[in-house]
């Protein structure tokens, strides 16, 4: 394996196996963002100006809506909705395929490497849209307030990455499964407001999430090497 793909499976791994909120999975993504990034699909580069809503002001009465959605989850969540917040927040493949794995066992090393491929572009495309806005985590923007109950997530807060990777794996399983699709964003739409409830995501984050994640996945349709490689997938499914 060369580096280019090592990197990515490490990225799908930190992802998968131990959670985006998880220190060891920061810690790998964040070195690896450092890395020479490798574009296989979408280049993480127009994400660094592409046309995007701004993050609430500090003072606006939409931050202050959004502080009032942290603190009524907190007020109101029991140690069930944490428990499954902590679960999403290792959210990835096997989230949204579970038993119902359309695919052989073991996956097929052509589908592992192309859930690798779009992991590391979709990765190195969040980091770039959060360096943007630079936005503190509810956590940070007000301490004395804001307690989360699962593991705090380092870096900023807008647009969710569990939001924005979410969604870009439901729109693409939604390409490879289509009459599945609401199966898959259902599931997205539960993993992203566990970030809420979990008190590490305002409710703009999420929606920004939802937001850019379609905005990924657009610039995906235009890819002609994801076209063929969503086609190359769909031949490994299992038959019915």
């Amino acid at each position: 394996m060369n580096f280019k793909n090592k990197r990515s499976a490490l990225i799908l791994a930190a992802l998968v196996f131990t959670g985006c909120s998880d220190p060891a999975a920061n810690t790998v993504l964040k070195r690896l963002h450092l890395a020479s990034a490798h574009t296989y699909y979408v280049s993480a580069e127009q994400f660094k100006t592409a046309a995007f809503a701004n993050p609430p002001a500090p003072d606006s009465e939409t931050q202050k809506a959004d502080l009032a959605a942290i603190l009524d989850w907190q007020a109101r969540r029991t140690k069930a909705d944490c428990k499954k917040a902590k679960k999403t927040a290792k959210a990835g493949y096997v989230f949204f395929w579970g038993e119902k794995d359309p695919f052989p066992s073991p996956l097929p090393p052509e589908a592992k490497t192309f859930f690798n491929n779009l992991s590391s572009d979709l990765e190195d495309s969040v980091a770039n849209m959060k360096e943007r806005y630079r936005r503190p985590r509810p956590f940070k923007a007000y301490p004395d307030q804001a307690e989360p109950c699962i593991n705090k997530s380092w870096g900023y807060s807008y647009p969710s990455g569990h939001s924005s990777f979410s969604r870009v794996f439901a729109d693409v399983l939604s390409d490879i499964v289509p009459e599945r699709r609401s199966e898959f964003i259902a599931k997205a739409d539960e993993i992203a407001l566990d970030r809420v409830i979990g008190g590490v995501h305002f409710p703009t984050d999420i929606a920004a999430g939802k937001v850019f994640g379609d905005n990924f996945h657009a610039e995906l349709l235009k890819s002609p090497d994801y076209l063929k490689d969503v086609e190359k997938v769909k031949s490994l499914l299992v038959k019915p």
